[in-house]
């Protein structure tokens, strides 16, 4: 959970960051859940493997059949498409970042190895900052949504799925007030 949840990280800087900014938080969502697209890659690796006993019990042998260049290319061409999958589901997770500052908080949005969007929030448009935990998978490792509404904006901005979220509610109030 250490990668998820960094109090006051040292040598961390970010592209729009000014020279008194200090980052009091950075967070990303919970590592639990990336427990999804983990079961996902390994049942998709395992596959294949299935798929050739299954040939073989049924008698159909269709796959015994294909010339053994062709069904090992096939087969790597498999498990390729498998590492890309973990690999951007893992980039997905890393680089979609929440940042905590003593001026104002970020949400650097990763949409692909091309494309990123940043958010910006300023502490005197916050209106109220309110956390969510809901599920028993959420209660259970204590992660949720920090709902941050402005008056600038009609929908809500919201860090989801952040690790301690009632805590992180806390320290965005307690720092709005002292920058008020």
């Amino acid at each position: 959970m250490a990668l998820a949840l960094i109090e006051q990280p040292q040598n961390i800087k970010f592209i729009q960051q000014n020279a008194d900014e200090v980052i009091e938080l950075l967070l990303r969502r919970h590592p639990i859940t990336n427990l999804p697209w983990i079961v996902t890659a390994v049942i998709a690796l395992f596959l294949p493997f299935l798929i050739l006993f299954a040939d073989r019990t049924i008698g159909t042998n269709v796959i015994s059949q294909l010339p053994g260049t062709v069904a090992l290319e096939l087969l790597i061409m498999y498990d390729l498409l498998v590492l890309a999958y973990v690999v951007e589901s893992f980039l997905f997770w890393y680089f979609n970042i929440y940042i905590v500052t003593n001026q104002h908080l970020v949400e650097i949005k990763f949409d692909s190895l091309l494309s990123r969007d940043i958010i910006e929030l300023q502490y005197d448009e916050i209106q109220t900052v309110q956390s969510i935990i809901k599920g028993i998978m959420r209660e259970t490792f204590n992660f949720g949504t920090v709902v941050i509404e402005t008056a600038a904006k009609d929908e809500p901005e919201e860090f989801t799925d952040v690790p301690q979220p009632d805590m992180v509610a806390d320290r965005i109030r307690d720092i709005q007030q002292q920058a008020g």
